[in-house]
C-alpha cells in the first residue's frame, strides 16, 4: 500500500503518471485473501486510481510443475502484472520489493547454492515481458517503509502467510536472519553488498556470453538455433554456463522453470564431448550434435498455460 500511496495518493497530477493499481490473489487463503482484493479496490478508488485485480490457483500450479509453492505463486502474479501492462499501455511495470525481501531472497538461493546470477537477487531495473520492471523501494528496509506508512496514515491489511513457518522465505526471517545478525549486527547490509557485487559480476559475464553466443551462430529462427560447437566447447566454463542457459530459455516453452545446475554441468559436458546425439532438456528443449553444429531446438508451438 506504500507504494500505491507514493504513486497514486500523492502523485503531482502536472508531472506524474497516471497509475493502474494491480492486485493478484494466489488462492492460497480463500475468502481471506479475496478480501485483500477488495480492500486494495477500495482504496484504490478513494484515492483516484483504477485498480485490476486477478486470481490465481498457485497450489495447483506448483503441484502440476514442480515448483515451490512460492515460485509458483511468483510466476503467476508476475504474468498477471505482464498482462495488465500490456493492456493499460503502461510504460512500466512497478512492484514494491524492499531490501529485506532481498536479504531474503539472496540468503534461500544461497542456501540451494545459486550461481552469482542468482545471488545478485532482484534487481532495481529489468525487462519483463517486454515491460521495464522497476523496484523503487528495494534500497528500503521492511522497517523504514512501515514506519513511513504509519506516519502518513496509509491503510493496511496483513497478511498471516508472511509468518507461516512452512514456507522457507518466512524461516529465514524468523529463524535465521536472527543468527546472522547476533554473528554480525550488519550482516543485512553485508549481504546486500554480496548481493551488489554479484550483480556487477553477472552482468559482465552475461554481456561476454551474449557475444560468445552471437559470434557462434549460424542460424536462428523461432524458437531454433544452431551454432558452431567447438566455439562454444572452447569458452570458459563461466561463459559456456551462461550461454546454454540463454539459448535454452530462448527455446524453452513459456513459464517453464529454469533447468537445475546438474542439468546445465551435463549440457557443457555433452557441447563439449564432441560427439553426436542429443539430450532434452526442461520446457521441450533438445540439445543436439550435427557435425559442426550445435542445434538447440524448442516443441513446435507454445504451450498454453492458464492463470492457474
Amino acid at each position: 500500500m506504500t507504494l500505491l500511496a507514493l504513486l497514486g495518493r500523492d502523485r503531482d497530477p502536472a508531472r506524474d503518471p497516471v497509475p493502474v493499481a494491480a492486485h493478484f490473489d494466489h488462492g492460497t487463503r480463500g475468502a481471506e485473501s479475496a478480501g485483500d482484493g477488495r480492500f486494495v479496490e477500495a482504496v484504490a478508488r478513494r484515492w483516484g486510481v483504477e485498480a485490476r485485480l486477478g486470481r490465481g490457483r498457485a497450489p495447483e500450479r506448483a503441484s502440476r510443475s514442480g515448483e515451490g509453492p512460492m515460485a509458483a505463486a511468483r510466476v503467476l502474479r508476475y504474468r498477471f502484472l505482464a498482462r495488465v501492462a500490456r493492456e493499460v499501455g503502461a510504460v512500466a511495470i512497478v512492484t514494491a520489493q524492499h531490501r529485506d525481501d532481498r536479504v531474503e531472497t539472496v540468503l534461500q538461493r544461497l542456501a540451494r547454492g545459486a550461481s552469482p546470477d542468482g545471488l545478485a537477487g532482484p534487481a532495481p531495473i529489468e525487462i519483463f515481458q517486454g515491460s521495464a520492471l522497476l523496484r523503487p523501494l528495494l534500497p528500503f528496509s521492511r522497517r523504514a517503509i512501515a514506519e513511513w506508512a504509519q506516519a502518513n496514515g496509509v491503510p493496511f491489511r496483513d497478511d498471516p502467510s508472511n509468518r507461516d513457518p512452512r514456507y522457507s522465505r518466512t524461516r529465514v526471517r524468523e529463524e535465521l536472519l536472527p543468527i546472522l545478525t547476533a554473528l554480525n549486527p550488519r550482516a543485512d547490509r553485508a549481504i546486500v553488498r554480496l548481493a551488489s557485487l554479484a550483480a556487477v559480476d553477472a552482468a559482465f559475464l552475461g554481456e561476454r556470453a551474449e557475444e560468445l553466443l552471437e559470434s557462434a551462430t549460424v542460424q536462428r529462427a523461432g524458437r531454433a538455433w544452431r551454432l558452431e560447437a567447438e566455439a562454444l566447447a572452447e569458452a570458459p566454463s563461466a561463459l559456456l554456463s551462461r550461454a546454454v542457459l540463454r539459448a535454452w530459455a530462448a527455446c524453452a516453452a513459456r513459464d517453464t522453470p529454469s533447468p537445475g545446475a546438474e542439468w546445465v554441468a551435463g549440457a557443457m559436458r555433452f557441447v563439449r564431448g564432441g560427439r553426436g546425439g542429443k539430450i532434452t532438456g526442461p520446457g521441450g528443449v533438445t540439445l543436439r550434435r550435427r557435425g559442426p553444429w550445435l542445434e538447440v531446438r524448442g516443441e513446435r508451438g507454445e504451450r498454453k498455460d492458464g492463470d492457474g
